[in-house]
């Protein structure tokens, strides 16, 4: 525990793929230092809305915002992957 400086002698046990990937090394003497897991599993989610015209002052970085404001520290990334805008 020392060594790594793991902090919790439980994670010996572990089947977390997370934990153990973190010592896997191409040499015994390569230095490892553990580092810490969240306690929650990374969640990917896909969210589609529609705005009428009148909200098109409405950017992506507006939208980035208000997610960071409500989810804090718990969101590590916000991204735009596609953007529609119907012919008519």
């Amino acid at each position: 525990m020392v060594l790594y400086n793991i902090p919790d002698i439980r994670l010996f046990w572990s089947q977390d793929e997370r934990f153990l990937k973190q010592f896997q090394v191409q040499d015994v003497h390569q230095h490892v230092c553990f580092q810490p897991l969240s306690k929650y599993p990374p969640i990917h989610n896909d969210i589609s809305f529609w705005l009428p015209e009148r909200a098109s002052g409405f950017t992506a970085p507006d939208f980035y915002e208000l997610v960071r404001s409500i989810g804090g520290d718990l969101v590590e990334e916000v991204t735009l992957l596609d953007q529609f805008t119907h012919p008519k």
